[in-house]
């Protein structure tokens, strides 16, 4: 928590960019002196213009739906931790390469199919017919999860040439690389 003392003419980005939340907040408490604490969202952080008081950034829960929702509970959100450098001459190649990992993402690792990513594959599966059983069964081999939904909407952009230009290209794969991922979970 630290004290700030707000410009009565300050907007919402000039607050923001002078006091920088931390990753991951949506919200802000906000107490001045012995008075209840405000909670509101970041979006509405210019309301705070010509206080003076303790600002602190995080996430809410909230009790019931809609415009009646009431906080829960004010979770504050720290700095992370700065990250120890270690210069890479000073590892053997071998530990590097151990250590390499798959690009991360907010809900996993990238999986691609022969070098291609998950929707362009899906939208060459489709442009070859198969169907959504077993599309999903290949994802599933290659450890990509795809709703079924967003699988579905894939394979048929494959199968509507006029979706290409707006949606993507299908992924030029091959006959022969269909026939194999569809070899590999034949049941």
């Amino acid at each position: 928590m630290n004290t700030v003392s707000i410009p009565a003419n300050a907007t919402a980005k000039a607050i923001i960019a002078s006091n920088k939340p931390p990753r991951g907040a949506t919200h802000f408490r906000y107490t001045e002196g012995r008075r209840k604490p405000v909670i509101d969202k970041l979006a509405n952080i210019d309301t705070l213009a010509g206080c003076t008081g303790k600002l602190e950034f995080g996430k809410v829960t909230f009790e019931g739906r809609g415009r009646h929702a009431k906080v829960k509970e004010f979770i504050p959100v720290a700095e992370p931790a700065s990250k120890v450098t270690i210069l890479e001459a000073n590892r053997p190649p071998e530990v590097i390469a151990d250590e390499a990992e798959p690009a991360k993402t907010a809900t996993g690792r990238k999986n691609k199919i022969h070098g291609f990513s998950a929707c362009a594959v899906a939208k060459a599966l489709g442009k070859a017919g198969v169907k959504w059983e077993e599309a999903d069964r290949i994802f599933h081999a290659h450890g990509i999860e795809m709703p079924k939904a967003s699988l579905s909407v894939q394979l048929g952009f494959g199968r509507n040439q006029a979706t290409w230009e707006k949606r993507g290209e299908p992924a030029p794969l091959t006959d022969e690389q269909i026939a194999d991922l569809r070899k590999e979970v034949a049941a």
